[in-house]
């Protein structure tokens, strides 16, 4: 199967059990209540089987009949959403997540909203970054979002965009009928409709990116440009060099036949730009205010405990990413933790240790007085098996750094101090023995 766009032969990815079954486990396992999960594990085995045949013919199909049509209020936005039945969900789910694995990576870095690993506190994370990183080119902000963006999209154009990526003959008979499930835009119930939305866009994010303000770190560069589905902020050093990209901008969503919001602004970023849920000022960033009295009417008027953590849970969801302690300690009586008291560490899927640091020879870190902190055991190298990486801070130079060893008296001694309670991190100073006339051993003093 060929992952080249436009892609082609990708039913055979689609259907396969693992992608089916996991979209059955997903979607029946995220229901909200005990007794709907309950009634469809039962019939897993069948309800796939079924999905595999359908999915596999290019018979799937989501028609009227298939959706429940729920008008949704969230804040001051209300909108009527289509919620599938939950089998044509699990099918447009594993169409979807093949899909999405090949499309997401030709859109631009700072794009975010339905995209797994990159969702609201991760953008507003690199707008933070960016204005600390490029604080000249970040004096000014210009924002907009477009004018009922889904039901604005032109299926039409949408069949077009989807075919700059999929080729396969028997899958675009199914995500085109995912596109005209409605009379005209876009369903905002289906999953595909997230995909298809961030696609719809990929081409005037992609132009943007000509024209918008950038700045160099680390051997990258980074775009003062950001979307989260159709709102979209800019950042430079000038109001004058914003409207102008403002207008390119207009003028990129006028030819795909949408129009931004009266409500677009230029302004000075100490003014406090609103974004994904925060107000930037450039030196901090705070929740939105609509957030913090939420929280504060819901934890005035709760009675029950249980209901009492979760509210408090959902709001340091939100806290813990902006500069909130105080307002977090007002509201709910508790101190919020930094994250070098709470001893929680990243864990990678392989199950090995990722340590920070350059990798040194041990006889280049002789006499050196070193913070010993883990170790990885049963490390194959270039020079042998069973040898221990083992991780150390020089607090002299104040870096982090790393070793190779394969003796077995220091692997003895990190194997003993593991089962000591605290006994990492340690002092030492590294030595090197000369034995048996010209062979040499490291050992910890």
């Amino acid at each position: 199967m060929t992952n080249q766009i436009p892609l082609d032969n990708l039913i055979p990815e689609i259907v396969s059990d693992e992608n089916m079954f996991e979209s059955f486990d997903y979607l029946v396992g995220h229901l909200e209540h005990v007794k709907q999960r309950e009634k469809y594990f039962p019939y897993r085995e069948t309800i796939v089987r079924q999905l595999q045949k359908e999915i596999g013919e290019g018979s799937f199909r989501i028609g009227k009949e298939d959706v429940k049509n729920i008008h949704v209020v969230d804040g001051p936005k209300e909108r009527d959403v289509q919620a599938p039945t939950v089998v044509k969900r699990i099918g447009i789910h594993a169409i979807m997540v093949v899909v999405e694995k090949y499309t997401y990576p030709t859109l631009i870095k700072n794009s975010a909203a339905s995209i797994k690993g990159r969702g609201m506190h991760w953008l507003h994370h690199i707008v933070e970054d960016d204005i600390s990183n490029a604080p000249e080119q970040s004096l000014y902000y210009y924002q907009n979002d477009i004018h009922h963006y889904y039901d604005c999209i032109s299926q039409e154009r949408m069949k077009k965009v989807i075919r700059e990526y999929v080729k396969d003959a028997v899958l675009l008979q199914m995500l085109d009928n995912f596109i005209t499930l409605l009379p005209s835009g876009l369903s905002k119930g289906l999953r595909s409709s997230q995909c298809f939305a961030n696609l719809y866009l990929n081409e005037v994010d992609k132009e943007m990116l000509e024209h918008v303000k950038s700045y160099e770190k680390d051997g990258e560069t980074h775009y003062l440009y950001y979307r989260y589905c159709d709102d979209t902020v800019m950042l430079a050093g000038t109001k004058k060099e914003l409207w102008e990209l403002r207008n390119i901008h207009v003028a990129a969503m006028a030819r795909i036949g949408l129009k931004v919001k009266p409500s677009e602004a230029v302004r000075p970023i100490t003014e406090g730009l609103d974004y994904l849920g925060y107000i930037h000022y450039g030196s901090h960033s705070l929740l939105r205010k609509r957030t913090k009295q939420n929280a504060a009417r819901k934890l005035a008027k709760v009675k029950s405990r249980k209901r009492r953590q979760q509210i408090i849970g959902s709001f340091k969801g939100m806290a813990v990413h902006a500069d909130c302690k105080h307002l977090y300690h007002i509201l709910t009586g508790q101190r919020m933790k930094k994250f070098s008291e709470m001893g929680v560490v990243y864990t990678p899927a392989d199950g090995k240790k990722r340590f920070p640091g350059k990798t040194m020879r041990l006889g280049d870190l002789v006499r050196e007085k070193l913070e010993i902190h883990d170790y990885e055991a049963g490390i194959k190298t270039s020079q042998g098996e069973g040898r221990y990486l083992v991780s150390f801070f020089n607090p002299a130079e104040k870096i982090w750094g790393k070793f190779f060893t394969a003796s077995e008296e220091m692997k003895n001694i990190l194997d003993q101090i593991s089962d000591i309670e605290d006994g990492f991190p340690f002092e030492t100073v590294i030595e090197r023995e000369v034995f048996d006339g010209n062979k040499v051993k490291y050992r910890f003093t």
